[in-house]
């Protein structure tokens, strides 16, 4: 993940060094960026709790509160002290994937959640065929029973095989890439939905609708 820079002359935040034709300032090197977005998908997709930290029933937390939840609450509170209002919200507007939203005062994380939310969705009416990313150990389950949420609210499937394959291989081991019809889903009655730049929803996707890719 590159560097978060703000820009002298329009305030922009950019992953750019120069900016408006002049030096930039450096908001997060790479290293602080990555650390403060983990916390933050963590915070607002799993454990809010944890940084005393409360989400609405569609997922918005203040940023005020995500902040003095960081800093003051969350565990490991001596390594972010360094953190401002300004940090989370340059992280969630630069994220690659689109993972956080802003609005307002107020942000929340677009997917990948276990805690209850209910996120209303654009659906999917255009792809035919998505990608999902997963152990080579989890083959047998998977053609057997279908591709389940497990411990979170939705499938999280992928829009090419290479996103599919970063997806998958964070889970360790051998990756396998599985080739998902959307239009089968249409068939057996499960809904695709757009929940970020390259990640898309589905509640269950039946063995049927799963090939090897």
């Amino acid at each position: 993940m590159k560097p978060i820079y703000k820009c002298r002359v329009c305030g922009k935040y950019v992953e750019e060094p120069v900016h408006c034709g002049k030096p930039a300032m450096l908001l997060l090197d790479a290293q602080r960026r990555v650390m403060l977005s983990k916390l933050m998908s963590g915070l607002l997709r799993h454990f809010p709790w944890e940084a005393k930290i409360s989400l609405d029933n569609e997922g918005w937390a203040k940023i005020d509160d995500l902040v003095r939840g960081i800093r003051y609450y969350w565990r490991n509170k001596e390594q972010y002290q360094w953190v401002t209002r300004e940090h989370v919200v340059a992280v969630a507007l630069l994220d690659p994937k689109g993972r956080f939203e802003v609005r307002g005062d107020s942000i929340r994380a677009r997917y990948g959640h276990s805690v209850s939310v209910r996120i209303e969705y654009e659906e999917e009416v255009k792809r035919g065929i998505l990608y999902h990313g997963t152990r080579r150990d989890n083959i047998p389950s998977i053609m057997r029973e279908g591709l389940k949420p497990m411990k979170r609210l939705w499938v999280h499937l992928s829009p090419t095989i290479r996103d599919a394959y970063e997806v998958g291989r964070r889970h360790g081991g051998v990756t396998i890439v599985l080739k998902i019809s959307v239009e089968c889903l249409r068939r057996k009655g499960h809904k695709v939905y757009r929940a970020g730049r390259n990640v898309y929803v589905t509640d269950y996707v039946p063995p049927e609708c799963i090939s090897l890719e």
